[in-house]
């Protein structure tokens, strides 16, 4: 989970989907109201993980039922979303994506 790196609190994962769902790239802490951004490494990671459900999509190349692509959309989606609070880490700074 991520900690903020001011207050040093740790923040359940309800706290960090609830934080993390805006369109902003920086993130409030719910402690002591300070802006905290993802790391470049976290982003690059998440990056990574957005593509598992993906996959679904070149499965639909090698004639795959539907129902398991579509089965494979909806469990990877699901498992990006409760990996993504894991993944996350906080700084102070603001860093550029490349």
């Amino acid at each position: 989970m991520p900690t903020c790196q001011h207050c040093h609190q740790r923040w359940t994962w309800k706290q960090t989907m609830k934080t993390t769902t805006t369109i902003d790239t920086a993130y409030i802490c719910p402690y002591c109201e300070e802006k905290q951004y993802a790391t470049k490494k976290s982003r690059t990671k998440f990056y990574f993980l957005t593509l598992i459900p993906l996959i679904a999509l070149l499965l639909n190349l090698f004639n795959i039922p539907m129902w398991f692509i579509f089965s494979w959309l909806i469990l990877g989606s699901i498992a990006v979303l409760s990996l993504f609070p894991a993944v996350l880490k906080l700084t102070n700074k603001e860093e550029f994506f490349f």
